[in-house]
């Protein structure tokens, strides 16, 4: 797990690999565990996020992105 900053709060995110996905996905997670959002970062293409439908601060959304463009 993996911890990132913004506005005065950490907030943890993991990797995880899909089979049906040539690339990796960031799971951004909520105070209890759950996935928040994620950025999907495939091999060849632009990232993506998925919020379930859920309305998310852009500012978490901006470090997110910020960390899954980072060198793995």
């Amino acid at each position: 797990m993996g911890k990132l900053t913004f506005e005065d709060r950490i907030v943890e995110y993991q990797w995880a690999s899909d089979v049906e996905f040539d690339g990796i996905r960031m799971e951004v997670l909520s105070d209890d565990g759950r996935t928040l959002f994620d950025l999907s970062v495939p091999d060849d293409g632009p990232i993506t996020i998925n919020t379930f439908g859920k309305e998310i601060a852009a500012s978490l959304i901006e470090a997110a992105i910020e960390v899954a463009r980072r060198p793995r």
